[in-house]
């Protein structure tokens, strides 16, 4: 007979951990758990023999002194417990499972948020009740979906469930309420273990001919472990002790799987282990006397052979051959008995929590998180904690870095004084970390981390070691304000790696050249003139202004910036402006790009040809001036030239003794060149028209003597020209 035991059998972590702190503590004066630590009664009169006394909330005495200790079970309590015992003064140990504690401040929250709460589990269950007073009692139990069918619903609901309920259960639960309920919040509260030792029972009693359950009759998870086993094996039975089994049912059977509850110590299922092993020896032996049996028979068989009963007598051959083989097959099943014995011949040290040795990396679950330490369950004889600075190289939030139900891997640091394990997940990373770092070192790979802190000469970077990264490989560009990074995520490159030092060169400007390069070259085998791009102005000088157009820089020269003429770029453009520009040269050997901005807007030339003729008197303003002339604006944008010689009706040796810059004055359209874009103008002309204009009204006057009018009246009309 093989005996097969299940994964995650015995003990899960939360009542181990209670356990073991009843134990710490057994010494000194009482000490009292609020209720049984444990639903196994076995478990509990050992612990008795040690002094550790159980009683309920009624049957609990005052204490005597200072050293007077109750104890919280790993099922919790409600906040009047907490009040009562500490009113009483009683020296407190909680040992609220952590999974039940979460539960319970999840419950709490909903209820103080106004929310309806909706437990599964068994509302007899001291930590279905311990739940429920942190909602003031006022939160609803349920067993299953029929027991909400009449319920009362209310529009916004949380659901939770008892730490040892079914997962298939929960999962309907929620169904429903999603079904009925605008607002519903779900929060998944079995325990994982408790998950975890279901799905291997279940897995194990598919594959056996018999299932055995050792657990307490009166433990929730114990009875849950019966009926999914029940489910997948019809023979699956519950016992307490060894004393239960029955050897009927083993017979004929091959193989046996066990699981165990959460509130099974290991001795038990030692115990009932060595029970089935006693089963299985005397089976071997049995099927041993049986084969000794048929060999006999096979021997009389052919000693009686005679020639008249061949026929009869092989018939008989083949039966009792076939009664061997059949008993040989089951021998043969149980040939492996010994080896199994070998590998469970120590028990405890199977199921039990194991010991550690400090430097050992092992993995482990994240049961706790407070915000300077972290709890794991790492199957330890204690409770494995995290300090905050041993969670990462920089300083870290436990409560944002991990999160309950987390796997992590941890290194043994050492164990305290207080028979807790130390942790360490920055030391337990090291090795992977230094192996990444080198690894993308020698590949030249991109790798992303977060910076820290600006420090002298550059950046600390968290690569799970404090990586340096100098302000010069930071960026493309020189960055004056480093503090911007701290907190980003980069991407960058190993430039040096000293594993016996553990420290990083990094840098992102590597990367950012790297790409910068890739796309400068994909944009110049693509780009073409003619074509119009968005780019952002990265640098003004004098003479126009750099435009990043998505991976290489082209020039904008001044004079293509604008129509109108403009002295400085910065009178159109800063530097970070987000412009649209035209590709007007294109120079792939030289990677040269020249831009147009005023290209793209509408030329002043255009609407200036539509409303300007020759003849036409408008005003203007003196832009510029030459030795040859005046360049006077006469629409924005569009500027005429009135050479020296139109400049008075007089003669003009310099202009400037004429016109200043600034000056506006009315000039006349001599000529205008729409393909040369040029405006011949004249001040000269203006001039001798308003002087004829003058002398024709003041003929005009003459003839008629009785006007009045006078050569004054005409001067002034004229502005004092004739």
């Amino acid at each position: 007979m093989r005996i097969v035991i299940a994964d995650h059998a015995g003990f899960c972590f939360g009542v181990k951990r209670a356990i073991d702190m009843a134990e710490n503590n057994a010494s000194g004066g009482r000490l009292v758990t609020l209720g049984p630590l444990i639903h196994n009664r076995q478990e509990t009169n050992r612990l008795g023999a040690l002094g550790i006394r159980t009683c309920d909330g009624a049957e609990l005495p005052k204490p005597n002194g200072d050293e007077d200790t109750v104890i919280i079970r790993s099922h919790g309590v409600g906040p009047q417990v907490i009040k009562r015992l500490n009113e009483e003064n009683w020296r407190i140990i909680d040992a609220t499972c952590p999974y039940v504690a979460r539960a319970q401040s999840l419950a709490q929250k909903a209820f103080q948020e106004e929310r309806q709460v909706i437990i599964l589990g068994n509302k007899e269950h001291p930590e279905v009740k311990a739940i429920k007073e942190w909602t003031d009692n006022t939160a609803i139990v349920v067993a299953s979906v029929k027991d909400l069918q009449d319920t009362k619903l209310a529009d916004r609901v949380t659901v939770l469930a008892q730490t040892t309920e079914k997962e298939k259960r929960f999962e309907e639960i929620v169904a429903f309420l999603q079904e009925k309920v605008p607002e519903v919040e779900v929060f998944n509260t079995i325990c994982k273990a408790t998950k975890e030792r279901q799905e291997a029972a279940a897995k194990l009693a598919g594959q056996v001919d018999v299932m055995i359950i050792v657990g307490g009759r009166h433990s929730s998870n114990t009875n849950k472990l019966w009926e999914i086993c029940k489910e997948k094996n019809p023979n699956s039975f519950l016992v307490e002790t060894p004393e239960e089994m029955d050897q009927v049912w083993f017979k004929n059977k091959y193989t046996v799987g066990m699981t165990a509850g959460a509130s099974t110590p290991a001795w038990i299922i030692k115990e009932v282990v060595e029970r089935m092993q006693d089963y299985a020896d005397l089976q071997k032996e049995n099927t041993v006397q049986t084969e000794e049996v048929n060999e006999e028979v096979n021997e009389e068989v052919r000693e009686e052979e005679t020639v008249e009963e061949d026929n009869t007598t092989e018939e008989t051959n083949e039966q009792v051959e076939e009664e061997t083989v059949d008993e040989t097959q089951k021998l043969q099943a149980e040939e492996g008995s010994e080896a199994e014995r070998q590998d469970i011949s120590d028990i405890e040290e199977q199921l039990d929590f194991r010991n550690f040795q400090t430097g050992e990396i092992v993995n482990g679950t994240v049961v706790k998180v407070s915000s300077d330490e972290v709890l794991v369950d790492i199957g330890g004889k204690s409770e494995g904690i995290i300090p905050a600075g041993e969670l990462s190289y920089r300083r870290v939030d436990p409560q944002e870095f991990v999160s309950v139900g987390q796997e992590i891997s941890v290194e043994i640091v050492k164990e305290s004084k207080e028979g807790n394990i130390i942790l360490s997940h920055k030391m337990a990373m090291l090795e992977e970390t230094l192996n990444k770092l080198e690894k993308a070192f020698e590949n030249k790979e991109i790798i992303e981390a977060s910076v820290i802190e600006v420090v002298k000469g550059g950046l600390l970077v968290d690569v799970g070691i404090r990586g340096f990264m100098p302000a010069s490989q930071v960026d493309r560009k020189y960055v004056e304000d480093l503090s911007q990074f701290v907190g980003q995520n980069l991407r960058m490159k190993v430039l040096e790696l000293d594993r016996e030092k553990k420290k990083a060169v990094l840098s992102q400007k590597v990367v950012l050249e790297e790409e910068y390069q890739q796309k400068a070259e994909e944009i110049w085998d693509e780009i073409k003139e003619g074509e119009t791009r968005k780019g952002i102005v990265r640098r003004l000088a004098g003479f126009g202004a750099f435009v990043d157009i998505g991976g290489i820089d082209g020039l904008l020269h001044i004079s293509e910036m604008s129509w109108q003429r403009i002295e400085t770029p910065s009178e159109v453009l800063n530097e970070g402006d987000e412009i649209e520009v035209l590709i007007i040269k294109v120079d792939r050997e030289k990677k040269k790009l020249s831009l147009s901005l005023k290209e793209l807007l509408k030329s002043p030339w255009d609407n200036a040809l539509e409303r300007l003729s020759p003849e036409m008197v408008v005003p203007g303003k003196v832009k510029r001036l030459a030795s040859f002339g005046a360049f006077i604006e006469v629409e924005p944008g569009v500027e005429g030239l009135a050479h020296i010689s139109q400049l008075s009706v007089n003669r003009v040796n310099k202009v400037e003794d004429v016109l200043q810059v600034g000056q506006e004055v009315d000039v006349k359209i001599l000529d205008i060149d729409p393909v040369k874009k040029r405006i011949s103008l004249s001040l000269k002309d203006v001039a001798t028209d308003k002087e004829n204009a003058a002398m024709k009204s003041y003929l005009d006057h003459q003839d008629n003597e009785d006007s009045g009018v006078t050569i004054g009246d005409i001067l002034r009309e004229n502005n004092g020209e004739l």
